[in-house]
């Protein structure tokens, strides 16, 4: 009950806050970046606790449990990606706009600028709902079910929902500095403490290599059926990751909220550090969680979610589903000092629905500036386009609880999503700010063959009879939707008319 009753109390606190800032709110551009005010090491804050959401806390951990350092390629992809970004953050900020299909009007024209709208909210919505799913899961696990998961579903849904939809990003940056720094504590807390309870790094080690989690490319083609290796899987991680963190509209949207381009470049500078450190730290804290299980400490997660099952393809979901709910189990059953878990589970709550609010925000955003402004009343006053914002925000809020069920895994949904989105936006997207050379004809191309290949691959190729004798690089996903839509966007852009000199000018501004 006291875990339960913390996390309801750090919960009203951030509403609180939102409360607090929504005299803030003047106009939508308050409401959208923040008035473009923020100093950099508040920008540190919110982009580290906007990344580190479900996808890390969830998955990450899960895939630290099964597959030990294997697990890191995934977080990898993300350090790659920003390490990339710290190159054009100078160049995104003084674009200045507020949203990347902003960016695609700009340089691809208005075809594509619907696209990448459309993309977006397909993505970020599903990434919401397993937002809304982490959540309900936090919340019964440390309940011991006194709270269903269902239940806490709904709890999670309404707190992200109304707490965004009261103050936007002045309710989200500054909470999110706080979140940043408290999750930093308890889960470096929580990953010292059981480290020296399991006996320390020789006895995780030993164990880890028994089970084959202590090597680059842990377990996994021994968790897959049919003939696939290690590094085709990890890659097929990595690949997703790094290609969703340098499209992140969250991202573009916060550095667009920067007081200037050297401020947005050094908070990515630092934004590096900080998702380096914990990513790892989640990814150890998950594989240190299977050491503590096979001693006992803490229930045997994926051993109890696939009790009874038979099918593979059900046996490897029930073990990617039980092996995500480790941090919970850690802060409920290892004997945690009442104090770090607390704090460690308070700050998991606010943090996915710090990242919920955020993957709201967005496609509000853009539904908001590039569909109504744009087409639906290009007239609308401030008051009328901020109402609409809020307007949108709840409503895309109703969607994501809705789209809840149709995943079972956070692993499942975040792949999905990072797909979708990775393969269709962000090629063009880099290229807007890196190849003078690309052209409307190639980015649309690029968007289309992304987008189509995903859904393909996702929803109607699996159930084809020959899809099992496909070469196993092409039965992951990731490899032909990234190939082929780079592979559409060269091809449609040298095939085309260049674009004009002139209108290239603000894409490549590297003033301080």
């Amino acid at each position: 009950m006291i875990y339960l009753t913390c996390i309801i109390i750090y919960l009203l606190a951030l509403v609180a806050v939102g409360i607090y800032k929504v005299s803030s709110v003047k106009d939508s551009e308050d409401f959208m970046v923040a008035g473009r005010t923020l100093p950099w090491f508040i920008l540190v804050g919110t982009l580290l606790a906007t990344w580190m959401g479900s996808g890390s806390l969830f998955s990450g951990a899960g895939l630290g449990y099964r597959n030990g350092l294997a697990g890191l390629w995934s977080s990898g992809g993300a350090w790659i990606g920003i390490a990339l970004i710290y190159f054009i953050s100078k160049r995104i900020r003084n674009f200045g706009m507020v949203t990347v299909p902003d960016i695609f009007e700009a340089r691809y024209g208005q075809t594509a600028a619907i696209l990448a709208t459309i993309t977006t909210v397909i993505a970020y919505t599903t990434i919401v709902s397993y937002q809304f799913r982490g959540g309900g899961k936090v919340l019964s696990m440390v309940s011991d079910g006194m709270v269903s998961m269902e239940s806490g579903i709904i709890i999670t849904a309404v707190f992200a929902i109304s707490y965004t939809v009261i103050a936007g990003m002045f309710s989200v940056v500054y909470t999110d500095v706080v979140n940043g720094v408290l999750m930093t504590i308890g889960t470096i807390g929580a990953l010292i403490f059981l480290f020296f309870k399991v006996g320390g790094i020789g006895e995780i080690i030993a164990v880890a290599e028994s089970a084959g989690k202590w090597q680059w490319f842990g377990n996994w083609a021994a968790e897959r059926t049919g003939d696939i290796s290690g590094p085709i899987i990890a890659i097929s991680f990595f690949v997703p990751t790094m290609l969703l963190l340098m499209g992140d509209a969250n991202m573009y949207q916060r550095i667009f909220s920067a007081k200037n381009g050297g401020s947005a470049k050094k908070a990515v500078f630092f934004w590096i550090i900080g998702v380096v450190v914990l990513e790892s730290a989640i990814s150890m804290l998950g594989l240190t969680g299977a050491v503590a299980a096979s001693k006992g400490i803490i229930p045997d997660l994926v051993a109890e979610a696939q009790t009874g099952i038979l099918d593979p393809n059900a046996l490897l979901e029930a073990r990617q589903s039980g092996s995500e709910s480790v941090i919970p189990a850690i802060a409920r059953y290892s004997g945690l000092p009442i104090v770090l878990g607390l704090l460690l589970v308070s700050t998991m709550m606010a943090i996915i629905v710090s990242t919920a609010d955020s993957f709201l925000l967005i496609p509000a955003t853009n539904l908001t500036r590039d569909v109504y402004s744009r087409y639906i009343n290009p007239k609308a006053n401030e008051k009328q386009i901020l109402l609409i914002s809020r307007g949108l925000v709840f409503i895309l809020g109703i969607i994501a609880f809705l789209l809840v069920s149709q995943f079972k895994t956070v692993l499942n949904a975040a792949f999905t999503a990072y797909n979708i989105y990775g393969t269709s936006i962000t090629p063009a997207l880099l290229a807007a700010f890196l190849w003078k050379r690309a052209t409307k004809e190639g980015a649309v191309a690029s968007i289309i063959t992304g987008a189509s290949v995903t859904i393909i691959w996702t929803y109607f190729l699996p159930s084809w009879s020959g899809f099992s004798d496909m070469h196993p690089f092409l039965q992951e996903l990731t490899y032909p939707a990234a190939g082929l839509s780079i592979l559409a966007l060269v091809v449609g852009s040298l095939l085309t008319k260049a674009p004009e000199n002139e209108s290239l000018v603000q894409f490549f501004n590297d003033e301080e």
